[in-house]
């Protein structure tokens, strides 16, 4: 009951002392009276852990977490606000109005955030140069977290740009993931007037709509929405979330699959879940598809079974080579595993002696593994929905192993006796004083039968060492690519040299033949062998990487790892775990590169359903980044300040190489903005009057 208790108190002290999450419905803490009598039932092994991890047990029985509880927390569905519903209806704008509409909005949103933070981003705001670059500076505030700043420095810089798209439809989604729905809906009702069928600013419409409780008309906004591009993330995430309400989980787990495809959530993954349904590696898409063969194992060469006496003379020798070959690099890899091992051991020491678990920072902060959760639901999936068959796969190799042996030993059997009855043919003809006819006949007919032998064994070997080469190599190279994503560096290199050891105790241990000519001839002069080098392995090093210049600071994706720093004059750090829960809801950001596509004016805001042609992605929700990607081909604007090369190609997520890849000023932003289930939002009250 102790441990509970201990446990318990623990849990709460983990989420109010170490965390700036609110907790949930489900999550109730303890009263000042409850926290005093679980503080009161510890033992003195209790109190003496607890003090060892800098917690002051005397204060514990004063605390008060009730005002940390926020009953607006927990709420899974948004209700109607008839008031804010009217404004939004009522708000309709011409292209005069529009830009004092802006300034209305901008200085309630000063307002609201008062005078330092607009003070504050009025500084921000000049640091950047061109319209553009202050534009870039209000996406970057907003992926590091800094929503108030974010909103801010776009607010300021529409006052001298109001007619562009981009900012226009970034801004609205800013103002409805921050609860302030019915200013947004004028701007994005202006943008579909102007820009019909944009597939960006339906979907934000839509959001807006679900946001003040409107149900049927974000429905319908939904439903356009999807007509233009069936795989919108945010719009099947809030239909999913509409039908859940109404009762239907079938459309609702399938509107949350269509979701997941386009980008994947824990959050969304247990959903389906809790519909009753199951998840297909089908059901996950991840950019780019994995590489099949992430080791190079298939360059791993060895050398030609031998088909005949001949052959067999030459390659046995080869054989030994490589084997020892193999034993050599072996004890390399063994070598180096000892070594890892020992810094991996010194390593947990230290964070056990520190409390820190492993891959956390000094700072404190979690090195963040973005692509984890991803890479385990591809696993667990691929395994799960391929369970009979991988299980079959797996029985088949194990029987063929035993039928193997029992195919050789009838070879053998066989072989055994041809050479019998051979020497029973050849009577006294053989032996001591033979003639040299007899024995140049004896031995064509031994060569012919050994010949006879090891091309049917060695045959027979080479396919089924085949068979159990290929199955072990697609198992360890996928186990490598979900190793690759879900393990730190160091531990990722454990592994990797692991897997290199099994592969090559694999490919060393095939079972060959092998049998000399009988040739008669005294002294016979031996061929040398020619050896060939034994193949090495490819670096398994990662080629997943981009770096995104925000402005502000820099988000560095690289493979499991993700940096980042955020350095301005007003605040710097550089690992932020959590975006703020009570300011950020569910969105994604789409990223345009195309020179062909960057007037506003001319394609309206960014469209999602580009991104697998020209364009990346983020998504995200209240924890942070969930899923990002999207290799593209498309050109870099050669009047950007950040790409120099007008040829060189640009991404978000994945490139082709280990080169970083940087978006810049140029690159259009596109943000679609998701269902506001998170509380009240700081702007939720906006006043624009």
């Amino acid at each position: 009951m102790k441990n509970l208790t201990l446990a318990a108190l623990m849990i709460f002290l983990g989420l109010f002392l170490f965390d700036s999450v609110k907790v949930s419905a489900q999550e109730k803490p303890p009263t000042k009276e409850e926290l005093k009598k679980m503080v009161e039932e510890l033992d003195p092994e209790e109190l003496e852990m607890m003090k060892k991890m800098g917690i002051d047990v005397s204060l514990l029985g004063k605390m008060d977490l009730s005002d940390a509880y926020n009953e607006d927390e927990g709420k899974d569905f948004p209700e109607i606000d008839e008031a804010r519903i009217a404004q939004a209806k009522k708000t309709t704008l011409k292209s005069a109005e529009l830009a004092p509409y802006l300034a209305k909005v901008h200085a309630g949103v000063s307002s609201k955030f008062g005078s330092k933070a607009t003070s504050n981003a009025q500084e921000l705001f000049a640091l950047a140069g061109s319209p553009a670059e202050k534009a870039q500076l209000a996406n970057g505030l907003w992926m590091f977290g800094s929503t108030a700043y974010a909103i801010l420095v776009l607010g300021n810089t529409l006052q001298s740009d109001p007619d562009n798209a981009d900012y226009l439809n970034n801004y609205a989604a800013f103002l409805t993931m921050a609860g302030a729905e019915e200013a947004a809906l004028p701007i994005l009702k202006y943008l579909n007037s102007t820009y019909p069928k944009n597939s960006t600013v339906l979907n934000n419409m839509a959001q807006a709509w679900f946001g003040l409780g409107d149900i049927p008309t974000a429905e319908a906004y939904i439903d356009s929405t999807l007509m233009l591009y069936p795989g919108h993330s945010q719009a099947n995430l809030t239909k999913s979330v509409i039908e859940e309400k109404k009762g239907n989980k079938t459309a609702a787990a399938l509107a949350m699959k269509k979701s997941i495809k386009s980008g994947y959530s824990p959050e969304k993954e247990k959903k389906i879940k809790d519909f009753g349904h199951k998840i297909t590696p089908n059901d996950l898409t991840f950019y780019p598809p994995l590489n099949e063969d992430p080791m190079g194992l298939v360059h791993m060469n060895w050398p030609k079974y031998p088909k005949n006496v001949f052959e067999s003379e030459v390659l046995e020798k080869e054989w030994i080579a490589y084997r020892e070959g193999i034993s050599w690099m072996s004890d390399k890899i063994s070598a180096k595993m000892d070594m890892l091992y020992e810094q991996l051991e010194e390593e947990m020491d230290k964070q056990m002696e520190s409390f820190v678990p492993m891959g956390q920072n000094a700072e404190g902060s979690f090195t963040q593994l973005i692509f984890s959760p991803k890479i385990r639901a591809l696993q667990e999936y691929y395994e799960g929905e391929n369970g009979e068959l991988e299980a079959k796969k797996y029985d088949e190799i194990v029987e063929a192993g035993y039928l193997l042996q029992e195919k050789a030993k009838k070879i053998e059997d066989d072989y055994g006796d041809k050479l019998a009855e051979l020497t029973e043919s050849m009577g006294d003809r053989i032996g001591e004083g033979s003639s040299k006819a007899d024995m140049e006949a004896y031995c064509q007919s031994m060569n012919q039968i050994k010949s006879e032998y090891l091309r049917e064994i060695n045959d027979l070997f080479e396919t089924e060492n085949l068979k159990s080469i290929d199955y072990w190599k697609k198992s360890l190279s996928w186990k490598m690519n979900y190793f690759q994503f879900s393990l730190m560096p160091d531990q990722f290199e454990w592994e990797k040299l692991k897997a290199h050891g099994i592969w090559l105790g694999m490919i060393s241990g095939q079972e060959v033949r092998f049998g000399n000519p009988c040739v008669y001839v005294d002294d016979e002069e031996e061929e040398e062998a020619e050896t060939g080098e034994l193949a090495d392995f490819y670096e398994m090093t990662c080629t997943q990487k981009s770096v995104l210049n925000l402005g502000v600071g820099t988000i560095t994706i690289e493979c499991n790892k993700m940096t980042t720093k955020l350095d301005s004059k007003f605040f710097k750090y550089t690992v932020k775990e959590n975006m703020d829960t009570d300011q950020i809801i569910k969105g994604s950001v789409e990223f345009g590169f195309d020179a062909d596509l960057a007037e506003p004016a001319k394609w309206g805001p960014v469209k999602a359903e580009l991104k697998g042609e020209i364009y990346g992605f983020v998504e995200f929700d209240a924890n942070g980044f969930t899923d990002g990607g999207v290799k593209v081909g498309a050109k870099a604007g050669a009047s950007t300040n950040l790409v120099s090369d007008s040829n060189s190609k640009a991404s978000l997520g994945f490139a082709d190489d280990q080169s970083s890849t940087f978006v810049g000023a140029e690159a259009r932003w596109g943000w679609n903005s998701g269902p506001s289930m998170e509380g009240k939002g700081i702007l939720r009250g906006l006043s624009t009057k």
